[in-house]
């Protein structure tokens, strides 16, 4: 069974990425299925905290049994940061993603949600710390600015399939508009942008410039994107 696990930064186009994987025909996703256990771990105060508390197992091991149970391929949605502590051995055997994009287009976005944007939250560590563990384990993986993807959707799934030994679908490239039934209970507080969507959009320009706190945190993290960038796929 093909499992392919999508370890994205914030704000990453990453809801309409796992929105194009729900469409290959027999696969199902999972929306972000550690949030409730990375709230639990870390306290962080996010619109919605209670809600999604009370959505999913705050218990990594109770997670990590649901995704075991799966009999079908399944693109699953998770955000690097989710997983700060959390060994990947379980997953030693899927196939991974590791979205990346502009750091500074992360922060102005997540700004717009929780305005006291920590350096936990762009979660560039995590996903280098996530590397490294793919590669100790042996695991496949490729790292994907999704920026590149979405200036040529086809040209870049067609390069993602073939680097996750994938049929490419075309029906990858076109979802309907509007809530979806595996969203997350966070939804309403993050996804009204892509609920209006039915296909990619051009990416969007970098921001203009953001608080001094934040343009200090995108020079901060700027060295870690740098270094994840260096191991993306090309998309050509």
């Amino acid at each position: 069974m093909d499992v392919v696990h999508a370890l994205s930064g914030p704000r990453n186009v990453s809801t309409a990425l796992m929105y194009s994987f729900a469409q290959r025909p027999g696969w199902s996703v999972v929306d972000e299925p550690f949030y409730a256990a990375y709230l639990a771990r870390t306290g962080a105060d996010h619109p919605g905290r209670d809600a999604v508390l009370a959505s999913q197992p705050t218990d990594p091991a109770e997670v990590w049994a649901q995704l075991e149970a799966h009999r079908q391929p399944v693109y699953l949605k998770n955000m690097a940061h989710h997983m700060d502590g959390i060994s990947l051995l379980p997953a030693a055997q899927w196939k991974h993603i590791l979205w990346i994009r502009s750091p500074r287009k992360v922060i102005a976005s997540f700004a717009k949600v929780v305005a006291d944007v920590q350096l936990r939250d762009v979660a560039l560590l995590e996903q280098l710390d996530a590397m490294a563990q793919l590669q100790s384990l042996g695991s496949q993986y490729v790292v994907v600015d999704s920026d590149q993807v979405l200036r040529d959707p086809e040209r870049g799934f067609r390069a993602l399939c073939a680097a996750l030994d994938l049929e490419f679908r075309s029906e990858q490239l076109k979802w309907p508009a509007g809530p979806k039934h595996y969203d997350g209970v966070w939804a309403p507080h993050w996804y009204a942008q892509v609920h209006q969507s039915s296909g990619f959009a051009l990416p969007a320009a970098e921001p203009p410039r953001m608080s001094d706190r934040l343009e200090a945190l995108a020079e901060e993290v700027a060295p870690l994107y740098a270094r994840l960038a260096n191991q993306a796929h090309p998309i050509d």
